[in-house]
């Protein structure tokens, strides 16, 4: 009996034991979830990692109470973001971008904007100008080039001059080497001469004889070649003497002729300075192609006139009678026209009358 009893109360104990486990892990999940929602209201990102120990604790240990829950860890930092460089101003604000390049386009840069009568004004104007400065080099007339013939002429004589030297010193080189040859064989002739009375038969006598006679005609054929080089050094001589003199007086009749030049461009000049720089800011008024057209009518015209008026309907350049609807396009001003005849530029009275203005 008393066994029975006891296995009794160990059936008792056993099951108040395991009573008391289940209501320890009812309290430790009560527990758990408590602190899980809380944690979860202040800060969500912890929620996974306190649940982690809140989980069923193992059958092995029976303690009464729950372990504490480990303290979470620290969340790592976030890394700094990259900062972004700013962006160029032009990017950040395209409208302004598209403003600037239509303003851009709008501004005319080249000749083509100017008007048509700006245009002719311009070239009546050039050709006025080109005009008064051919004025200026006729009235100095062919001196120019006169001065640049005589120049070019004394640069010739010149040179001739160094080379009929440099020939002369040639020959009296080519004479001095013969006569060093003549008084070598000289002495050659005079040995052979000796070795003739100390032959021993008739066959030595007669080879001496003939070497010296070949010596003999060599010198004969030296002093020949020292009397014509002698002749072509005297000739060369007079050459020189007549080149001198006509150098002499060359350079002073350019002296002359420059001086005379120069009287006559001492007052002109510095209106033709002007008048060249006035007729280069006239052609940045032109075209280009409008400016290789004026410059090939006045190249290929006899007086340089590329662009003319009307006088008594009638061209200014060739006098011919001009249509009266080609007069009516002129007085337009709304594109050049060229006359049917010569080709010259044609422009009107108030193109004119602008240039004087």
């Amino acid at each position: 009996m008393a066994k029975k009893e006891n296995k009794e109360v160990a059936e008792v104990t056993e099951v108040a034991e395991v009573e008391e486990v289940k209501e320890t892990k009812k309290s430790t999940k009560k527990t758990a979830k408590a602190k899980a929602e809380s944690e979860e209201k202040a800060e969500p990102a912890e929620v996974e990692e306190t649940k982690k120990p809140a989980k069923k604790p193992s059958k092995a240990k029976a303690e009464p109470e729950p372990e504490p829950a480990p303290e979470p860890e620290p969340e790592p930092e976030p890394a700094p973001e990259p900062v972004a460089e700013p962006e160029p101003e032009v990017k950040e604000t395209p409208a302004e971008e598209e403003e600037t390049e239509v303003v851009e386009e709008e501004t005319p840069k080249d000749p083509v904007e100017i008007s048509v009568e700006r245009k002719l004004v311009a070239l009546y104007t050039l050709q006025q100008v080109d005009s008064k400065i051919d004025e200026i080099r006729a009235y100095r007339g062919n001196l120019p080039l006169e001065i640049q013939d005589m120049e070019d002429e004394i640069a010739g004589l010149e040179t001739r001059i160094a080379n009929f030297k440099e020939e002369s010193k040639t020959f009296q080189k080519e004479i001095s080497s013969y006569k060093i040859k003549i008084k070598e064989t000289e002495a050659l002739i005079k040995k052979y001469e000796e070795q003739q009375n100390n032959v021993r038969n008739n066959r030595e006598y007669d080879s001496l004889t003939k070497e010296i006679e070949y010596q003999s005609l060599d010198i004969q054929l030296s002093e020949k070649r020292i009397k014509e080089y002698t002749a072509k050094e005297a000739e060369m001589g007079v050459k020189v003497n007549e080149a001198l003199s006509r150098l002499t007086e060359l350079k002073g009749e350019l002296k002359e002729k420059k001086e005379e030049l120069h009287s006559l461009v001492e007052g002109t000049e510095k209106e033709e300075e002007q008048l060249l720089q006035r007729s280069a800011d006239c052609e940045k008024l032109v075209e280009d192609r409008l400016l290789v057209a004026y410059k090939r009518i006045r190249k290929n015209a006899r007086n340089g006139l590329a662009v003319v008026g009307i006088h008594n309907e009638a061209c200014g350049g060739c006098f011919n009678r001009i249509p009266p609807q080609h007069q009516l396009d002129i007085c337009t001003h709304k594109k050049i026209i060229v006359c049917e005849y010569c080709g010259r530029i044609l422009v009107d009275k108030d193109i004119i009358a602008q240039y004087n203005a």
